[in-house]
């Protein structure tokens, strides 16, 4: 339904469009009637009228007079005007002025009428419809305020190219701490696969915000915003914490306490000192990250960042000498010695506070170097050292990182250590020696058996039990350690060491020495004239 006001100063027009049409049928009841545009004006802020049709020409005040009026009180109805013969310029003002459709006095019929009525009502449906659209959108954006600033927040904080000020452009979002002096805490949680099906959805900024509510009683100048799943952000003035009288690592003490009591599950929470501004508070929140690192070493559930501070380097320890003195101390005592050289060396670090990626760093390159500076050590497990080695760089703890080392160190096998030939049977032995002698050229099963009058399946089965590995292994494991010595003498040209242990497909030759090094040719080449370079460096410094 559709609220119509007519208004004209002749009662006959009045009359004729009373009866022209079935108003309350069509949905346009006629709510009143005016003879000015004066009378007008105080209708419809009484009866509020969907639609209008007025004359143009009427005393006291005009049709175009009236429509200014409507338009200064931001009217939100459709004018229809009605005109005489002649009245072009009014009606084109009229239209200037905002009316949807004008009618002639004297040749206006009922269906052209119900037509212009119903035109009338879609253009009002649809701007009813625009502005419920825009109310819901204004809407979700006054109830959503709060989880838009958090998510600009967040990106601004994780992202090092994000300009925070592009995003506050809208004058609804405010950040009302660029002059206020705060702390930052920093709340996160070291969950297991069992604590994150337990209180899953639990960890959020809402929880963390109400929980900082039972020590302080408004949050309207504080920031709480989530940064990763398990992680959140406070940003709290310095004011708010003096005005309760409670310092921030007494306050930290406290959420700590409040959360393990809701949740059951402890914290890890890193504050800085103060700071002004949203920049700095990005830069505070990267030095909290990497304060995080001291629980590598202890396991701390609060950290004040000021109090951290780590070493970036090894001092006067490098990885060269640090290899060959645990070469030297395989070879003299046993592999089994090396666990306490590796112990001696992570308290050493923690002692410093060396930063837990410059220990892992250090750690990757000994791993790296070992297996290409002595030809006696074989990698019998290529893939498990690699695999060995990768986890060392996602290590949470020192002792994480000892396992998994030890685990690397399990894969390599010191030549000197495998058993000797006065051991093995005689018929093992001329095999050995039959290898270390035709290497170079093609071998075949049928061949070795030959020499040594076997059937081909005793041979495989005799050599498994004695040496530990099959006949076809075994022979591409001295291939390949051959080939490791050709490359360190300074060999160039793969293609000429592949010939020359015996290999003429080179693709071949690659994948076999990748499975038994865990690297390439090219990159084993590679490191090996690092290395060399290192060490000639350092026994010239």
């Amino acid at each position: 339904m559709y609220n119509v006001l007519l208004v004209d100063d002749e009662p006959i027009v009045k009359i004729a469009l009373r009866t022209m049409i079935h108003w309350d049928e069509l949905g346009f009841p006629i709510c009143g009637t005016a003879s000015d545009g004066q009378e007008a004006l105080n209708l419809v802020g009484k009866l509020k009228p969907d639609i209008i049709i007025t004359d143009l020409k009427m005393p006291n005040m005009d049709g175009l007079q009236f429509m200014r009026e409507l338009n200064a009180q931001n009217y939100k109805g459709k004018v229809i005007v009605a005109s005489n013969f002649g009245d072009y310029e009014l009606v084109r003002e009229a239209l200037l002025l905002g009316a949807v459709d004008y009618i002639l006095k004297i040749s206006i019929q009922t269906e052209g009428l119900i037509t212009q009525l119903r035109q009338t009502a879609s253009l009002l449906q649809e701007e009813q419809h625009t502005l419920q659209e825009q109310e819901a959108k204004d809407r979700f954006l006054r109830n959503n305020l709060k989880s838009v600033k958090s998510s600009i927040l967040k990106d601004y904080f994780t992202d090092t190219h994000y300009d925070i000020h592009h995003f506050l452009q809208n004058k609804q979002i405010v950040l009302n701490l660029w002059a206020t002096p705060c702390y930052l805490f920093y709340i996160t949680f070291d969950l297991d696969p069992a604590d994150e099906h337990r209180i899953k959805g639990n960890i959020s900024a809402s929880f963390i915000e109400n929980t900082i509510l039972n020590l302080i009683e408004t949050v309207n100048d504080m920031e709480v915003f989530q940064v990763d799943a398990n992680s959140i952000i406070a940003l709290i003035p310095v004011q708010q914490l003096i005005e309760h009288h409670m310092e921030p690592a007494v306050f930290m003490s406290k959420i700590c306490k409040l959360i393990e009591m809701y949740i059951s599950l402890k914290p890890i929470i890193v504050f800085t000192k103060q700071f002004v501004g949203y920049d700095e508070a990005r830069q505070k929140y990267r030095a909290c990250m990497d304060a995080l690192h001291i629980n590598f070493y202890n396991q701390l559930s609060t950290i004040d960042v000021s109090k951290v501070e780590f070493t970036l380097d090894m001092g006067q320890t490098n990885y060269v000498d640090y290899s060959i003195s645990v070469l030297q101390q395989w070879q003299k005592e046993g592999k089994d010695s090396i666990k306490n050289r590796l112990e001696t060396l992570a308290q050493k670090c923690k002692r410093n506070q060396i930063h837990p990626d410059t220990v892992k760093e250090f750690i990757m390159k000994c791993l790296d170097y070992i297996p290409l500076s002595e030809s006696k050590i074989q990698v019998h497990d290529a893939e498990q050292y690699q695999n060995h080695r990768k986890s060392i760089a996602i290590c949470k703890t020192m002792d994480a990182l000892l396992s998994e080392t030890w685990q690397a160190f399990e894969c390599l096998t010191l030549l000197s250590e495998a058993p000797t030939l006065p051991i093995l049977k005689k018929e093992v032995q001329d095999v050995i020696q039959y290898i270390e002698s035709h290497y170079q050229d093609k071998i075949t099963l049928e061949m070795i058996a030959d020499h040594v009058n076997f059937s081909e399946n005793y041979l495989c089965r005799v050599f498994k039990e004695q040496v530990g590995t099959s006949l076809i292994t075994y022979i591409n494991q001295v291939r390949m350690n051959k080939a490791a010595a050709l490359i360190m003498k300074g060999s160039t040209y793969m293609k000429e060491v592949a010939s020359l242990v015996g290999i003429s497909d080179q693709f071949y030759f690659n994948r076999l020495f990748k499975k038994q090094f865990g690297i390439s040719p090219s990159e084993y080449k590679s490191r090996q004239l690092a290395s060399t370079r290192q060490l000639a460096s350092k026994t010239n410094s």
